[in-house]
């Protein structure tokens, strides 16, 4: 009959003590980081500037030498680490893209919008069908947990769709906005911006005034543009454009030019019959990395 039984045999490693000590803060010998070693339950030998360690088969948290350092300290004692203060002075900040995010975030509430947070991952669905244009390449995941999170997004609009398709039943008006990542489909993410009306009497006219507000607030050089675009009224979308020649990144999931770093309109009766709302809804996205 064919037991099997548990592999007991200890696992040997390397300790280097110049590594320990320079961690540590100490000038421990490689005999003295044994003994400390031999006191949390290891079997430890040195071995000129080095000590072979075995491992017991209890100690499953044991990884790496670092974990070896620790136990070592732990038997030093830390009440005998003295205090030192660290050589380079630091403050913290935000960075500056992250601030910009925080500014732009602030504006979009006093706007009166609400923020969301949806997945970075989507499905071609919703990405493309259900927002009326045609598929393009995206980054998509090599084996995806089901096929509703099966690609990267490339812009944050439809999953703004989706929030709206969710909250059919809750009073309007609705004005949703998210700041988040998107990867294009040479796997560079960008940071963009997007929100949505969703009103009676949401409007062409009403989405650009909110965009000005915006771009003024955030001190950006714009310019508008007809468009069209196949998520959005014919004759009722443009383009947000550069006012200068900066060459600005490229909104990848519309295709548009370079200087373009956004678009708005009110959305196509077709995508809403997609996503089941039974409101009129105008809604923007801007590449927030090129404001």
């Amino acid at each position: 009959m064919h037991r099997t039984t548990p592999n007991l045999k200890p696992e040997t490693m390397e300790l280097d003590i110049g590594y320990a000590n320079n961690l540590l803060g100490t000038d421990l010998s490689p005999k003295e980081a044994a003994e400390l070693l031999e006191k949390m339950r290891y079997r430890a030998s040195p071995v000129g500037g080095k000590i072979t360690v075995e491992v017991p088969p209890y100690r499953t948290d044991v990884l790496h030498p670092i974990d070896l350092v620790e136990d070592i300290a732990i038997a030093y004692g830390y009440e005998r680490f003295k205090p030192k203060q660290i050589d380079a002075y630091t403050v913290g900040k935000k960075d500056p893209p992250e601030a910009f995010s925080d500014k732009a975030r602030q504006v979009m509430i006093g706007a009166g919008f609400q923020e969301v947070m949806t997945l970075i991952m989507t499905n071609p669905v919703v990405l493309f069908d259900k927002m009326c244009i045609e598929r393009r390449k995206s980054v998509e995941a090599l084996n995806p947990v089901s096929s509703e999170h099966s690609i990267t997004r490339t812009w944050l609009m439809p999953s703004l769709m989706e929030i709206l398709e969710k909250n059919k039943n809750r009073e309007y008006p609705q004005m949703l906005f998210e700041i988040g990542q998107c990867i294009g489909a040479n796997g560079k993410d960008s940071k963009k911006l997007a929100g949505v009306i969703a009103n009676s009497d949401a409007s062409f006219s009403q989405v650009k005034a909110a965009v000005v507000g915006i771009l003024d607030a955030l001190g950006a050089d714009y310019k508008f543009e007809s468009y069209a675009h196949g998520s959005f009224i014919k004759g009722r979308c443009a383009r947000v454009m550069s006012s200068k020649s900066s060459g600005l990144q490229v909104i990848k999931s519309s295709g548009l030019q370079s200087s373009v770093f956004g678009f708005m309109g009110e959305v196509s009766p077709d995508v809403l019959s997609n996503f089941g709302v039974g409101m009129p809804v105008c809604a923007f996205e801007l590449d927030i990395d090129s404001i």
